[in-house]
């Protein structure tokens, strides 16, 4: 098998989520035809990415990011130069990833089962137009970290829709009156926060895959998956 496609955190998940399996003869086409510059133009929108090859389109779809979601990663980044940057879409962030995931169980890169691919070759399976889009995605998104957002509609048009919704008067409010009224009124108890989900042990060392690097004659997420485990079995 030759190299994979993508170096950064969001490229390397985003291939490995279309690409199920990298290791097939499908997958290795689709790389050749990736690297051999066979994929044309890719159109970003939100929700959908399209490009043409070899007379086919492909088409690779997923549900946005919910902007309340996005604004709250916004917020939460202020003052973390590190996340400001994967906010503006200037790096690849493993953290950001991590946090969306476990937070609002919301990755920026969506899980395998959440795409939608789609061939006008006709193969009902994985074809290697499908694999050749996902690698010159995921090649792009290594050189312009923008294109993951814009397509899950992580963008200032989002945001201000979420502000524009938060700033619209609510319709229990106007039930209530006019706020400035002398008298007062006050809100029900806040509910119970639903309780976190525990996450395996080296949950991003599995959404990562195999690091393609050796410590002796062993991947190095094979030795660090066996770090953690130690860890948490010394923690117990």
């Amino acid at each position: 098998m030759s190299e994979r496609v993508g170096s950064g955190a969001w490229a390397r998940l985003f291939a490995t989520a279309v690409v199920r399996d990298e290791g097939s003869a499908v997958a290795e086409r689709g790389r050749l035809l990736a690297r051999e510059g066979g994929v044309g133009e890719i159109d970003v929108k939100q929700g959908a990415l399209t490009a043409e090859i070899n007379g086919c389109t492909v088409k690779l779809t997923a549900e946005p990011v919910p902007p309340r979601i996005w604004t709250a990663m916004v917020r939460a980044a202020r003052g973390n130069f590190p996340l400001e940057e994967a906010i503006a879409g200037r790096r690849q962030s493993v953290h950001l990833e991590h946090l969306m995931t476990v937070d609002w169980s919301e990755p920026l890169v969506p899980r395998a089962f959440e795409l939608g691919r789609a061939c006008s070759c006709d193969d009902t399976t994985m074809c290697e137009h499908i694999a050749a889009v996902a690698y010159a995605v995921a090649l792009a998104i290594d050189e312009d970290a923008s294109l993951l957002l814009r397509w899950r509609g992580c963008v200032p048009e989002a945001l201000e829709s979420q502000e524009t919704e938060e700033e619209a008067p609510h319709p229990v409010t106007e039930a209530l009156g006019d706020p400035t009224d002398e008298r007062p009124w006050r809100a029900g108890p806040m509910p119970e926060p639903p309780p976190l989900r525990p996450l395996p042990v080296g949950a991003v060392l599995k959404r990562l895959g195999p690091s393609g690097l050796k410590l002796r004659n062993d991947d190095l997420a094979l030795v660090l998956q066996r770090a953690y485990d130690s860890f948490a079995a010394s923690a117990d």
